[in-house]
């Protein structure tokens, strides 16, 4: 994802694409940084929602390995549910991206929302949950570790 001028993108292809496995240009100056910010974004609240249909399913005395592998192949499919629930339901949130990455680039977006006027009432609640997590002392952890969260907020700690 890389923001600047058609021409200057361009004359960096050489450069860019030696160091990234997909280049493509999104638009005008910063517009790679707020599709990155997008991406955050929609990967804090994917990961929200899975821990919370992991607790859910728990609670519920579901057989949850059995129950991902259906989530898998239907709508509720998804690169986060593949990669991420085995560690949560396993406890295990040794850092991929840390918490503490994810509350910086939740910063991010939240201000690049004000700027420009646009409203993300879910971003902006996980961008909170995210904070919790931190402040729990849990900001070296995987962001899979809002698992933890969700749990301490059911009153079903492990």
């Amino acid at each position: 994802m890389v923001g600047g001028e058609p021409a200057d993108v361009e004359a960096a292809r050489p450069y860019l694409d030696a160091v990234g496995g997909t280049v493509v240009h999104v638009g005008p100056a910063g517009a790679g940084q707020t599709v990155k910010a997008a991406n955050q974004l929609i990967v804090a609240g994917n990961i929200q929602l899975v821990a919370e249909a992991l607790v859910f399913l728990e609670a519920h005395g579901v057989d949850t390995e059995s129950a991902v592998r259906v989530l898998r192949g239907g709508l509720a499919g998804s690169t986060v549910l593949d990669r991420k629930a085995a560690g949560m339901l396993a406890r295990e949130f040794a850092p991929g991206f840390r918490v503490d990455l994810h509350h910086k680039d939740l910063g991010i977006v939240a201000e690049a929302a004000r700027e420009a006027g646009v409203a993300i009432p879910l971003g902006a609640h996980v961008a909170q949950l995210m904070a919790a997590l931190r402040a729990m002392g849990h900001g070296g952890l995987d962001h899979s570790a809002l698992l933890l969260l969700v749990e301490q907020l059911s009153g079903r700690d492990h």
